[in-house]
């Protein structure tokens, strides 16, 4: 009879423990003391999406985005000053000379997991070459293309610029010193090729106290067809860039044998 007393209590006693949710209880029988813990289990569903093959590749290709940079001139002597009389027209006005790439795909084949690889992709490029002195630019199919320079009391310069467009395809190899894009370095060097859409001149002037714009579309005796050599380097999606001309950016024979390079920064990366 005692014995199911007890055991009647000690039953009453844990229902109402569990009952309350109590972590702990403490149930006395005469000089014995039961204490019992409730650990309880953690039935929370905890759920963490591991990215997937091409997030890990894309995150590792750094080529996508939108570059912008500088352009200079140089002649084939490696020279960016232009002192003789038939070339001093293409003196730069370098805050105006700006490259603008927009890197719109990309694509990489494994060499060595994410560490090695081909990078290939596609993109708009528009270079703009400031001219710093008060000169028209002349294309003349027996003349080539050259500068005129103009009174700067029939027209004086308050912008004038060179721009042309491009189509550009690069073909890079890339190395990652990590698999994790948030610890690695990146560096990739290869060729660019491009095709030139179309190229303009910009000018803008006063006269008669009235603001004038210019804008005259050609060739310009510009070559259609250009390779250049480019790397890129940076650290996670931070990238610097630079490209060098192999082709000049006039047609030989029929314009100043100069070549165009650009360097510049990754300003957003896709």
């Amino acid at each position: 009879m005692k014995t199911t007393l007890i055991t009647a209590l000690c039953f009453l006693v844990l229902s109402a423990a569990a009952q309350e949710g109590k972590d702990t209880t403490n149930i006395r029988i005469g000089d014995m003391k039961v204490i019992m813990i409730d650990e309880g289990k953690d039935t929370s569903d905890v759920s963490y999406d591991e990215p997937d093959d091409d997030e890990i590749r894309h995150a590792l290709t750094h080529f996508a985005g939108v570059d912008v940079g500088m352009n200079i001139l140089i002649d084939k002597n490696g020279k960016m000053e232009f002192t003789d009389s038939t070339n001093s027209w293409l003196e730069q006005d370098y805050a105006r000379s700006m490259s603008w790439r927009f890197n719109l795909f990309e694509e990489k084949i494994r060499i060595v997991k994410d560490y090695v690889g081909i990078l290939v992709g596609a993109g708009f490029t528009y270079n703009s070459y400031g001219l710093k002195k008060n000169v028209d630019v002349i294309s003349d199919d027996s003349l080539g293309t050259y500068g005129v320079l103009r009174d700067p009391d029939d027209a004086d310069y308050s912008k004038n610029k060179l721009r042309a467009s491009y189509i550009n395809v690069p073909i890079m190899l890339e190395f990652n010193t990590s698999s994790d894009n948030e610890k690695s370095f990146h560096f990739a060097a290869g060729f660019q090729g491009g095709w030139r859409m179309g190229a303009v001149t910009k000018q803008r002037y006063e006269r008669d106290a009235e603001e004038r714009r210019l804008r005259r579309s050609s060739d310009f005796n510009m070559t259609d067809w250009t390779l250049d050599l480019s790397a890129r380097i940076g650290y996670r999606n931070f990238t610097l860039w630079a490209n060098y001309g192999l082709t000049s950016l006039f047609e030989t024979d029929k314009g100043p044998e100069v070549y165009p390079v650009s360097i510049g920064v990754q300003f957003v990366a896709f």
